[in-house]
């Protein structure tokens, strides 16, 4: 019973982390706890900011690389979470798991398109009011 992390850029996979025991009712915020907890090396880290109850925890620092605001509407760089390569519509505490799932998170560019009316939408613009 395990559960999988891996870690890419721009859709390039950079690392993996196997072997997350999973548990009954466990959210991807535990995984990445326990996923933690299993690097002796501390090379895996991540950092959370609360968004509201609507919009939940996401992580916003993983492997020390940051999301990003640009000066423009639209850029907005940012961690992106999947579960078995479907993006989550939900934050790491809200978002629960099953035995042998992969979580996978992509840092990558907010694409209008893609992200117009998601969480991700919403965090940037929550972000880019603090920035100015």
């Amino acid at each position: 019973m395990t559960v999988t992390i891996t870690v890419s850029i721009t859709g390039m996979r950079v690392g993996e982390i196997n072997q997350i025991s999973y548990r009954p009712q466990m959210n991807v915020q535990r995984a990445m706890e326990e996923a933690y907890n299993l690097h002796s090396d501390q090379a895996f880290n991540f950092s959370l900011r609360y968004f509201g109850s609507k919009l939940g925890y996401e992580v916003v620092t993983l492997d020390g690389i940051a999301n990003q605001v640009g000066s423009d509407f639209d850029t907005y760089v940012f961690w992106a979470l999947s579960v078995n390569g479907t993006l989550s519509p939900t934050g790491i505490d809200s978002t629960h798991l099953n035995d042998g799932d992969t979580i996978g998170w992509n840092y990558q560019a907010f694409e209008p398109a893609q992200h117009r009316g998601t969480r991700h939408e919403k965090i940037r613009d929550l972000l880019r009011t603090k920035h100015q």
